[in-house]
């Protein structure tokens, strides 16, 4: 998406995006993938998996899911991906960094990309 993925944070102004780093570490929803990747739990990476990545319904066999399933738990800096995703945004909502780009750019997604 042009607009990253935004963790928001309470603080006593009400909704705010992450500021730090360390912000987006501690956000629940960061802090409980993490501890999954950390502690290799398959059940529920499937259950994201089969959410968010297969919501059409279409599977890989077995045999290639348990390979994504061991390829995931490589994954050594989540963290950081989703400190990249929270700051990234370039739509006209966002930073208006979009009206700048002065060259072609395609956008790109399915009809049931959820991510």
């Amino acid at each position: 998406s042009v607009c990253g993925y935004a963790l928001m944070r309470q603080d006593e102004e009400g909704q705010v995006r992450c500021q730090t780093k360390q912000q987006v570490k501690e956000h629940p929803k960061v802090a409980l993938q993490q501890q999954k990747l950390t502690d290799k739990d398959r059940e529920f990476m499937r259950m994201i998996f089969d959410k968010v990545l297969f919501n059409s319904g279409k599977y890989p066999e077995e045999e290639e899911y348990q390979q994504l399933l061991d390829e995931t738990f490589l994954q050594s800096s989540y963290t950081d991906v989703c400190w990249a995703l929270n700051q990234f945004d370039i739509s006209s909502g966002g930073s208006k960094k979009v009206s700048q780009i002065k060259g072609p750019v395609l956008i790109y997604h399915g009809e049931m990309d959820l991510v």
